[in-house]
């Protein structure tokens, strides 16, 4: 029986995934905001392991999928990953309350892979925070008994939440707080193995660390049609890009269902008080930390902006809202329990004929309930997310680069950090030649807000600067007139790509050659498309050996790690395979 129910709550969840994916058959790939994805990544690139000039914020989940993309099919991949995150929590949020029953299993898979932090994010592009809620609750699970912890799935869920910096301090966190009972030393160092490679990059790149405070008070929690700020966030929702909000956020009825599903989550808290205290306070300090994270750019935005001058490193909590991920397991646990205690009220007060009626009432509004307060989840959030494939001539502009014997890395211009290109169907997207091209890319690393609370081109109110000292240099040179290539090459600037007018989706970009790239050697290729230059000179960026050492061994401590607990994990299965 226990195994049937298993079985249904895996198809359930997989059902929902896949309604969100229903657009996602077609050709190519899913490229919004920051997520971008590219047919080949090249393993030889050093920006791909930390070892770029730029911050390592892609470190290390561009360079994971590099790796998985030379078995996998790139595009395959990205919607394995995708619909195996939002599947992943779904499933791993109905384990945490197995004892409860089918019913409030399904609903608590509901609400975990059908909310506004799941829309949200994937709009914006922010899979490694998806894949990272996808595995809170699994780390939750491992830690539930402190006598007998779980430490390969600890392990394989702590991987999980690795991709970045700010998926890591959220795994971090989650691991350190729901195992306080289980040895905090032991877990802070398996997190501390398994976070190495962005944390020795991060370390590698320090005397470039300098973010922007006063850029906090443009991520902080927006309000969402009726609802207010914290209101938003109680929602999980909020997002400081008020572009990406689904549309049914803005609508009375979507307030008054998500009112009925916070009655039902408080109902649940008080029946969990009763029965699971333990269970209740650990992940309520979870969520109360991800809360108050979330409302600190709002309620304190001048605390946080001291506190990123203190250390730059805390302006990893600058968008706030991300770590709401920390508050969608005392949710989905409250709200299971909520439907569980309804059950048995109505159950109780009912006839036996009625007790089956009974039961499937309550359980079947509240699984009704995410669905209805958030219909544009589905079909690829209203599709918001769909496939594109990148036309030919960027296909034909890579060949040539692969070709070209010139030293040097890679420049992209426009030189704007986004674009919303037509073949993207005009919506935003963080410059794809960034990771499209095989060499090492230099691109604008500034953040352009737009007056709407967007990532934007277009109205821009402000531009938060960048943290890459070689990119800031290049964007000065590109102010000069009198620049020229050797300019470029002296930053080991070996080609440079051009995008077509209208690329960058502004009014800005240049339909005629920019002056930097006066005398530079244009490669013949297919007219009204991107336009390759070679520069002759560059001097080519040395990486030290130290810090490539460093790097390597904290890339292989983190893959052994991993190694090891998928090894044993197969030697577990296999053993039990042979029992039976």
């Amino acid at each position: 029986m226990q195994r049937w129910r298993e079985l249904i709550v895996v198809q359930w969840a997989l059902l929902l995934a896949l309604v969100v994916a229903l657009p996602w058959g077609g050709r190519g790939f899913l490229l919004t905001y920051d997520m971008v994805w590219v047919p080949r990544w090249e393993l030889s690139r050093d920006d791909l392991w930390g070892l770029g000039t730029a911050l390592p914020r892609a470190v290390p989940s561009d360079a994971v999928v590099a790796v998985l993309s030379t078995v996998l099919d790139p595009a395959f991949l990205q919607r394995l990953v995708l619909i195996g995150a939002m599947v992943l929590g779904g499933v791993g949020a109905a384990r945490l309350v197995a004892h409860l029953g089918l019913a409030p299993r399904l609903v608590a898979a509901t609400y975990a892979l059908w909310n506004p932090f799941v829309a949200e994010r994937l709009v914006l592009g922010q899979w490694p925070v998806l894949v990272a809620l996808g595995c809170l609750p699994w780390i939750a699970v491992a830690l539930r008994n402190p006598r007998d912890v779980r430490w390969i799935g600890l392990t394989l869920a702590l991987a999980g939440t690795a991709l970045s910096a700010a998926t890591g301090v959220i795994g971090l966190v989650a691991a350190v707080v729901l195992g306080l009972r289980a040895g905090v030393v032991r877990i802070a160092l398996l997190a501390a193995l398994l976070n190495a490679p962005w944390v020795v990059a991060g370390v590698v790149h320090a005397g470039a660390l300098a973010s922007d405070p006063s850029a906090v008070r443009l991520f902080d929690a927006q309000p969402e049609g009726p609802f207010g700020r914290l209101g938003a966030v109680l929602a999980l929702g909020g997002v400081w890009n008020t572009e990406v909000v689904p549309t049914s956020r803005t609508t009375v009825i979507a307030a008054v269902l998500v009112a009925v599903l916070w009655a039902v989550m408080l109902v649940g808290a008080v029946a969990m008080w009763r029965t699971q205290r333990a269970l209740l306070a650990a992940l309520g300090v979870l969520g109360a930390i991800g809360l108050a994270i979330a409302c600190w750019g709002w309620l304190a935005p001048d605390l946080l902006e001291d506190a990123i001058r203190w250390r730059p490193e805390v302006a990893l909590l600058r968008d706030g809202t991300r770590y709401l991920a920390l508050l969608v397991p005392l949710q989905v646990v409250a709200l299971s329990h909520g439907v569980a205690a309804l059950t048995a009220a109505l159950s109780a007060s009912g006839s036996r004929a009625r007790d089956v009626w009974w039961r499937l009432v309550p359980a079947g509004i509240v699984l009704a309930l995410p669905i209805a307060a958030l219909p544009d989840l589905a079909h690829g959030v209203g599709n918001r997310v769909t496939p594109v494939e990148y036309p030919a001539d960027w296909r034909e502009a890579r060949s040539a680069v692969a070709a070209s014997t010139v030293p040097g890395d890679l420049l992209v211009l426009p030189f704007s950090a986004y674009r919303a290109p037509e073949w993207n169907e005009g919506r935003t997207v963080l410059a794809p030649a960034g990771r499209y091209f095989d060499r090492t890319t230099v691109v604008d690393d500034r953040l352009p807000i737009s007056e709407q609370g967007g990532e934007s081109g277009g109205g821009v109110s402000r531009v938060i600067a960048g943290e890459d000292p070689r990119a800031a240099r290049i964007a000065a040179l590109l102010e000069v007139p009198t620049s020229g290539p050797a300019q470029l090459a002296a930053e080991g600037i070996g080609l440079v790509v051009l995008e077509p007018s209208g690329a960058a989706g502004t009014a800005t970009a240049p339909d005629v050659l920019p002056p930097v790239l006066a005398g530079a050697r244009e490669l013949p290729l297919a007219p009204d498309g991107l336009r390759v230059f070679e520069i002759d000179g560059a001097v080519e960026r040395e990486v030290s050996d130290v810090d490539r050492y460093a790097v390597t061994a904290a890339w292989g401590v983190a893959a052994l790690t991993v190694g090891l607990a998928l090894l044993m994990l197969v030697r577990r299965a296999g053993r039990r395979l042979l029992t039976r």
